[in-house]
């Protein structure tokens, strides 16, 4: 594309501008940044492709005068060299044209190959600086309409409910405070870049994100499209009404628990305000309670199923108990720790871990009908994993500082550590889920993830193993067995 001449871009940054009026923007992000104080500082995420870019210039022509507030965040992950570099530089010299200040980092300690996570971690620690050193509680992010389907085909891929299905939202409140606003929901990817181009302007643009390396790219180019054209309509529009209609009612829910005062403590749940209320309370404020947070989903749906029909019971609990009794549910954590040492994985033969759960290997033959349910994704990666012949025996072991892993589709390995913090795994459980190695110590497969990419099953695999795992959160012990 034609490069700008530097003295025009405030002319055509107003051009581009009058195309999408303040009221063409989400309104709620418009009367949050309204109720924000004159003199507060904000920042904007500014990578420099077409969406943070068209935010950007936003941002200068319809808040004139927070032009001297206002910050602009570029980060250099430094993974594409000089393509990397000249992405900062076109954000510094954008910034220097329009007069908004700009600050930028690098990562100067990135893993040789990092995954999605590692590299949004990283950038977003270097944001949370950046306003923290600045005093800035408002953070600008340019998610537009696309974003808004990719991002509901994801969630719908793991079974979201109402909560996260409303993502992105317009505005979102952080747990540390901060303000996240996305003015541009209302708009579309290629209107935008369209709207640019029209205007004469220039931006940059990253090719890995023309790869099917991640999750993300593979529903943008390879799901969105055919979803279009099945549907004879504009999906991205019914997309982001759904948004709206989940956001609507998770925002109900969450007030209606508020008025109901559920008390919960670090150890004890007092669910009765909710006997007689829908499921979906009940689910909500379980969930909320920091000891479930490591529950497995089915162990989890145990302990809501329990306390909902107004059970009593016992259920492991990270290196405790859930013991249910009146529609309360009291943590009780064992005096002593569990010892965890490595166990040899026989074929047929389950083992028990230290906190109850069970563990099988099997090896097996595949048939057309079971390869074709592994190759279409159709595992419960929680409890299940199937791998192609590898070397035996297998090993199960504790998670040890320094190991690293490479789940399928990942492009590269990861330290497990780095993977459990991405998955809200707590110590606690990390320090029990079982990391099954093959012969020479490399992990194969942790309960919760997908299996190592090297051992994958794939259309010449005749046999392999099959590794099922039942976790001790999910083990239910009637209160019957205890009286």
């Amino acid at each position: 594309m034609t490069q700008v001449t530097s003295n025009l871009w405030p002319e055509l940054a107003a051009n581009f501008a009058a195309r999408f009026p303040r009221a063409a923007l989400h309104a709620a992000a418009v009367e949050a940044a309204g109720a924000r104080p004159l003199d507060e500082s904000w920042c904007v995420a500014f990578s420099g492709g077409s969406d943070s870019l068209a935010l950007v210039l936003l941002m200068w022509a319809h808040w004139p005068e927070r032009r001297n507030k206002l910050t602009a965040l570029h980060f250099n992950h430094c993974l594409r060299g000089e393509a990397s570099d000249g992405d900062e530089r076109f954000c510094r010299e954008v910034c220097g044209r329009l007069g908004i200040t700009f600050s930028s980092s690098q990562w100067t300690d990135a893993p040789s190959e990092p995954n999605e996570a590692e590299t949004r971690d990283a950038r977003q620690a270097f944001f949370t600086r950046e306003m923290a050193a600045r005093g800035a509680v408002v953070l600008w992010t340019g998610h537009q309409k696309d974003d808004i389907a990719e991002t509901l085909l994801m969630r719908l891929a793991r079974g979201a409910g109402p909560a996260g299905l409303a993502a992105p939202r317009p505005v979102s409140l952080r747990d540390d405070g901060r303000i996240f606003l996305r003015p541009l929901l209302t708009l579309g990817k290629s209107e935008l870049a369209g709207a640019l181009s029209d205007a004469g302007l220039n931006w940059r643009e990253d090719a890995t994100n023309a790869t099917r390396d991640h999750f993300r790219n593979r529903i943008r180019y390879e799901v969105l499209p055919r979803w279009q054209d099945a549907a004879f309509r504009s999906v991205l529009g019914g997309a982001a009404l759904s948004r709206e209609l989940c956001e609507e009612d998770d925002v109900a829910l969450e007030a209606w628990l508020e008025s109901l005062k559920v008390v919960a403590t670090e150890t004890t749940l007092d669910l009765s305000p909710l006997i007689g209320k829908p499921r979906a309370l009940w689910r909500r404020a379980l969930r909320r309670w920091p000891p479930v947070g490591s529950m497995s989903r089915a162990g989890f749906d145990d302990l809501l199923a329990l306390c909902a029909a107004g059970g009593e019971g016992r259920m492991s609990l990270s290196e405790g108990f859930a013991v249910v009794k009146d529609a309360v549910v009291t943590w009780e954590r064992p005096a002593g720790k569990t010892e965890w040492t490595p166990l040899t994985l026989l074929d047929g033969i389950t083992v028990i871990l230290p906190d109850g759960a069970k563990f099988l290997m099997r090896q097996i033959v595949f048939d057309s009908e079971l390869k074709h349910r592994v190759l279409l994704g159709g595992v419960d990666r929680e409890h299940e994993a199937f791998l192609t012949d590898v070397r035996l025996p297998l090993s199960a072991r504790a998670w040890r500082h320094g190991d690293r892993f490479r789940p399928l589709g990942a492009p590269g390995t990861a330290k497990l550590q780095d993977l459990f913090v991405n998955r809200k795994i707590s110590p606690e459980r990390r320090g029990l889920l079982p990391v099954v190695c093959g012969a020479d110590d490399e992990i194969l497969w942790v309960p919760g993830f997908s299996p190592a990419e090297h051992a994958k099953v794939t259309d010449q695999t005749a046999s392999g193993l099959q590794l099922t795992y039942r976790s001790g959160t999910s083990t239910l012990i009637t209160q019957s067995l205890f009286s």
